[in-house]
């Protein structure tokens, strides 16, 4: 049996890195406000777009841009975006409890937006959203504090589904997880462990 990821909604012209269900037109993101920040628009592309491949980066969507980070900042559990010299490009991660990156999250992986090591308070956040995208800012106050981020084929994250599951698809070793809690749970078919993308699908590979 095939399992398809859900959808994958494009971006808005709205100055954020991720979308709201209104519009569908994809449209380049801005700089990031802080000095050291860097678009994120090619954030999992070949490109290095003014990036240090030795550094790590967060993303931060009301910024909408990429900011270094140390060891000491990254957060367990926390999704981060870093240099993959196997790929040969950008990749998003998440840490562990050491402080290493696992996975390099492929199409149709989705996570909580807090796991995006956003900064500031929760008030002044929202001070933005709405001051930025008000529809956003509606949908963050509907759902809470517990809106769910997607992953496209272009590396750009957009609004998921809620509610769902906590997953990815590691597009590296070609692994799929779900978190049903604390740890997360691989995800097997018949023939073995390994998926891949297909017309927007996840399927058993080859």
């Amino acid at each position: 049996m095939n399992h398809r990821p859900p959808p994958v909604n494009r971006l808005t012209s709205a100055a954020l890195a991720f979308a709201t269900l209104a519009a569908f037109a994809t449209v380049p993101l801005a700089r990031g406000e802080d000095d050291d920040g860097v678009p994120s628009a090619k954030a999992t592309a070949t490109d290095d777009a003014g990036r240090d491949r030795a550094r790590i980066y967060r993303f931060d969507p009301v910024a909408e841009g990429l900011f270094p980070v140390t060891p000491r900042e990254i957060k367990p559990g926390h999704v981060y975006c870093r240099h993959d010299a196997s790929l040969g490009r950008w990749v998003w991660s998440k840490a562990d409890a050491a402080g290493g990156l696992r996975y390099a999250m492929g199409e149709g992986t989705i996570q909580p937006a807090r796991m995006f090591d956003l900064r500031g308070t929760e008030a002044e956040r929202q001070r933005v959203l709405e001051r930025r995208s008000p529809e956003l800012a509606r949908l963050f106050t509907i759902q809470g504090a517990r809106p769910m981020l997607r992953l496209d084929a272009t590396g750009r994250w957009g609004l998921g589904p809620t509610p769902s599951v906590s997953s990815v698809f590691d597009a590296a070793t070609g692994g799929r997880w779900e978190w049903h809690g604390d740890q997360p749970s691989r995800v097997v078919h018949s023939r073995g462990t390994r998926w891949q993308v297909a017309d927007g699908h996840y399927v058993p590979a080859r």
